[in-house]
């Protein structure tokens, strides 16, 4: 009777807790797959001949990781043209597992996987809603964009997931007004600017929201008119406390070991004049580049890798998930669409989070642009097509049976892509069946 009464128990608690248990093994899976064969390619490709050298070099202690005008030897260079986070988190991953392409690889693989939670409690969050944010959770897994960046020796991931949680705090901020959310949304937005420094985009989305949302509480709806310019001035300090000030600190931080080796304030403000001046100033050209109004169509993927064996070929493709990625695009104009109609304020912040960190390239000094400039937007367009297909998913028997094969759908694309993200040899005559459009060759 004790044993049948426990395993009622138990039953009861996994229909309870059934979505935390899925999303449990999808952050298993998604960690996994990212960590499976992940010093495969065994050699520096694409910019880690910048990032994985420089994050080396800062691993072992050099000054030269961290300043200007270092000469390095030849075929590679000190990366100093973004803020040092993201290089010292790839030199903690060599100084834990050694300076080789596991370790050098290692904390975006982290970063990348542990995405899969992280969406999954913002859209919890944000729609109050499970479902939804099981559906973010598992699009972002299977997105075979946000796969490939977390697999190199570059930052972009780092970037990504700072944003994820300075909006997770943002938003729990918002719903419980409680001001260490604000706080620690302000700490993540300084580390997303401390990777690179379009992470700025961040604290300006995120401290006009903040300002927005407080002016709302407390002098549009107060019903009075009294003392509104001190408490106007009391929610512009708060905003500046926790969006500039705070920012700034963590940013300041990341640069202890380039004060630690002698450098001086004076250094640290040529460094980033320097920094300013060489985005400004690029205007190279490069095979794989994109302009920002190519990225969410898809129409210019970034080619990272090739090696050859015997008569097969390894390749890695920085390239979405193409079903996820259009049918994205559907959704967010969508989203657009309803929040013309009608209020909806979560929605309306997901819309807007992909605007905040897209666009704002159109207008961007730095002339030469990739696809991967776009992944910061990216899992807030996960997130407006998990709203709707939660929504659908509500709706009625036939709905789950969409969502169902959507999900299906978007799995098994990023499966059949697999051997183009992961360096899998495979024929020149397989590799035709990848280029669905003529701007992917």
């Amino acid at each position: 009777m004790r044993l049948r009464t426990q395993g009622s128990s138990l039953m009861k608690l996994v229909r309870e807790k059934k979505v935390e248990i899925a999303v449990f093994f999808l952050l298993l899976f998604s960690i996994g797959i990212k960590l499976y064969r992940l010093d495969n390619p065994d050699s520096y490709y694409f910019d880690e001949i910048y990032f994985a050298f420089t994050a080396q070099e800062m691993a072992r202690g050099n000054p030269a990781g961290w300043e200007l005008g270092h000469r390095a030897p030849k075929g590679f260079a000190y990366e100093w043209t973004h803020p040092p986070l993201g290089k010292e988190l790839s030199a903690l991953g060599i100084l834990v597992f050694g300076d080789n392409p596991f370790g050098w690889r290692f904390f975006q693989a982290i970063f990348g996987g542990l995405g899969t939670l992280i969406i999954y409690l913002l859209g919890k969050e944000l729609f109050e809603s499970k479902g939804a944010g099981f559906i973010a959770s598992f699009l972002f897994t299977f997105e075979s964009f946000v796969f490939v960046l977390s697999r190199i020796a570059m930052v972009d991931v780092f970037l990504m997931s700072f944003i994820l949680v300075a909006s997770l705090f943002l938003v729990k901020y918002v719903k419980t007004g409680k001001t260490v959310f604000l706080l620690l949304s302000g700490v993540f937005s300084g580390a997303s600017m401390s990777v690179k420094w379009s992470g700025v985009y961040a604290t300006e989305f995120l401290g006009c929201v903040s300002f927005l949302v407080m002016f709302y509480r407390n002098i549009y709806t107060s019903g009075t008119r009294e003392k509104r310019l001190p408490v106007l001035l009391k929610i512009v300090l708060k905003v500046a406390l926790f969006f500039v000030f705070i920012p700034a600190v963590v940013y300041i931080l990341t640069y202890i070991p380039f004060f630690l080796h002698g450098n001086s304030l004076g250094d640290f403000v040529r460094l980033q004049e320097s920094m300013y001046g060489y985005h400004r100033g690029v205007n190279q050209t490069h095979p794989y580049q994109s302009s920002w109004w190519q990225w969410p169509l898809l129409l210019r993927p970034v080619y990272l890798y090739l090696k050859r064996y015997g008569n097969e070929y390894a390749h890695i493709y920085a390239i979405g998930n193409p079903f996820i990625w259009w049918t994205g695009c559907l959704f967010f104009i969508l989203g657009v669409i309803t929040l013309i109609r009608k209020e909806a304020p979560s929605l309306a912040f997901s819309v807007l989070s992909v605007v905040a960190y897209w666009l704002p390239w159109a207008l961007s000094p730095r002339k030469l642009t990739f696809l991967y400039h776009f992944l910061p937007a990216l899992p807030f367009m996960l997130l407006i097509s998990a709203y709707f297909l939660d929504l659908l998913w509500k709706r009625s028997r036939y709905g789950k049976a969409l969502v169902i094969v959507y999900l299906i759908t978007a799995c098994a694309v990023f499966f059949f892509f697999y051997p183009i993200l992961a360096a899998v040899p495979v024929s020149n005559d397989f590799l035709r069946w990848f280029f669905w459009l003529k701007g992917w060759r």
